[in-house]
């Protein structure tokens, strides 16, 4: 069907245990370094750190590697959906305006916005303190928080605030809360922007929410925001081109950074788990139809991932207590 797909799963790299309060530094090709602390919330599978069950959802290692590859994927949806944003920032961002990233991971992304408007305040958070700790804009500014407890932040306080791959690390029932938080800490008037991928096969529903993002719209309703506006861009796997080929390499890299906690809970081996891995990503979603926008969509030449990005608006304060 179309492009063949390269079945090849990538070599192992080398095992490597971490202890505890281990502390590794990455640099990047930005010369950025990153800094990870571990926590003692962390186990070691497969000589790779996983949060412990009972203290987050997020079902991937927290390390360099993973760091590495997210930075990757950050490249990736930036080609992909034509910038970091879709939202109108040069309308809604003005001297002194804050700007927060909730589950910035590494914080490329804050690094760039930072970058791009000096002239405003850029907060990053994440479960996990993998943040540029040495190179940044003054105006960058990063703190490690777990959102299923509150944002620390007060009431009013963002212009804008941007989320981006947190599925895996929300479960369903937890969304309308974490969403209520979102809009306590936005402005009157201000803007949210969301960003998740669907490319989640329907056999690995034991760890991931397949299909969150058609629930996504409204339950945004329902919580009162108002001029919702949906877009969404479809990444082709395979040999399509230089981010058809990145993208199909992050992905497999993906396989491999869950393979060790969903295996068992698939009950296959590693080995079995490569093989199941390659025939729901290489030849399910060649025959998978996306929904996108309440409309189905089908490809039936090429595999596509939907990758959605919604912007939404909170009323004005005086439109909030008409």
């Amino acid at each position: 069907m179309g492009n063949k797909i390269s079945h090849r799963i990538i070599k192992k790299k080398k095992s490597r245990t971490y202890s505890a309060r281990e502390t590794s530094t990455i640099s990047s090709d930005d010369s950025a370094s990153v800094h990870i602390q571990l926590v003692p919330q962390l186990k070691t599978v497969a000589g790779r750190p996983y949060f412990e069950e009972n203290f987050s959802t997020y079902i991937f290692p927290a390390d360099w590697e993973e760091a590495d590859r997210l930075q990757v994927l950050h490249f990736v949806l930036k080609h992909a959906l034509d910038g970091n944003y879709n939202a109108k920032l040069s309308d809604i961002i003005r001297p002194g305006s804050k700007i927060l990233d909730i589950g910035c991971g590494p914080g490329h992304w804050c690094f760039e916005i930072a970058q791009e408007f000096p002239y405003a305040e850029v907060y990053g958070i994440d479960i996990l303190s993998s943040f540029p700790n040495k190179i940044k804009p003054k105006n960058c500014h990063f703190r490690t928080c777990d959102i299923l407890e509150g944002l620390p932040f007060g009431d009013d306080e963002f212009d804008y605030v941007f989320m981006r791959h947190m599925l895996p690390s929300i479960k369903t029932y937890q969304w309308l809360s974490v969403l209520k938080d979102v809009k306590r800490v936005m402005k009157p008037g201000g803007t949210i922007e969301s960003v998740e991928l669907n490319c989640i096969p329907e056999a690995m529903s034991v760890a991931f929410e397949i299909d969150l993002h058609q629930k996504f719209e409204p339950m945004i309703e329902v919580l009162g925001f108002q001029n919702v506006t949906s877009m969404s861009k479809y990444i082709s796997l395979g040999n399509a081109g230089k981010i058809s080929q990145i993208w199909t390499t992050n992905l497999v890299q993906m396989g491999e950074a869950v393979r060790s906690i969903l295996a068992p809970l698939m009950n296959l081996t590693e080995d079995e788990w490569d093989r199941t891995f390659r025939i729901m990503y290489f030849d399910e979603l060649e025959s998978m139809p996306w929904v996108v926008s309440n409309s189905w969509t089908l490809y039936s030449e090429k595999t596509y991932i939907a990758a959605y990005r919604f912007v939404i608006g909170k009323l004005p304060w005086i439109y909030q207590h008409w």
